[in-house]
């Protein structure tokens, strides 16, 4: 699987996720441990505790992630603010960047997400970025994800619909892009306009459009 060896740190979300993802951090570690890394993996710390404040675990898995010769991303790591700022330290080290659930090199990843935490990228690079590649494989195709939301949104709604009307996937990412512009109309912030950029593309891919 990988030609080097040397300290690996696993790294992905882990809040809002079942038992914390601890199954996938577990896995991945015992992948790597089997050709030959000697992993660091943060869902072993403190014996498994999952109560202890953020900062705690975020100094003690920035200073490990420190000891590491590479970093493994877990699917979903760019939606997750800790394992974000754990690629970006990684790639201020220069670190090496492996995809951790098939141990394969990405050596184009963390540019990307350095470029964007750190405002080198433009607008749109980011936004592709983000509605690219692990995002599809998380959520699946903006259509299938925004037709689920959309059912949601018409129980939420219900009271306030017909009996014949009912949210459409086309609607949710142009009311995203609205929550996004009330944001921005509120106070300027990179983020919003990256993903006032990102509802867009999918709005075009929800309709066949790219």
């Amino acid at each position: 699987m990988m030609l080097t060896r040397g300290r690996m740190y696993i790294a992905g979300p882990m809040t809002g996720i079942p038992e914390h993802n601890f199954s996938a951090f577990h896995a991945a570690a015992e992948r790597f441990r089997q050709a030959g890394w000697d992993v660091a993996n943060p869902a072993e710390n403190f014996g498994g505790r999952t109560d202890l404040p953020r900062t705690t675990y975020l100094r003690s898995d920035v200073a490990m992630l420190a000891q590491c010769d590479a970093i493994a991303l877990l699917p979903g790591w760019q939606l997750s603010a800790g394992a974000t700022l754990e690629a970006v330290i990684a790639c201020e080290l220069g670190l090496r960047v492996f995809d951790a659930a098939t141990g394969e090199p990405m050596p184009e990843v963390l540019r990307t997400s350095y470029a964007a935490e750190s405002d080198r990228g433009s607008i749109l690079d980011c936004a592709r970025a983000l509605t690219d590649g692990n995002r599809q494989a998380d959520y699946g195709h903006p259509r299938d994800d925004f037709e689920r939301t959309a059912s949601m949104w018409t129980g939420i709604l219900r009271s306030k619909l017909t009996a014949e009307q009912r949210i459409t996937a086309d609607e949710i990412p142009l009311c995203m892009i609205a929550v996004k512009l009330a944001r921005q109309a509120h106070r300027h912030k990179r983020d919003n306009l990256v993903d006032i950029a990102g509802y867009a593309r999918t709005a075009a891919m929800v309709a066949g459009e790219e």
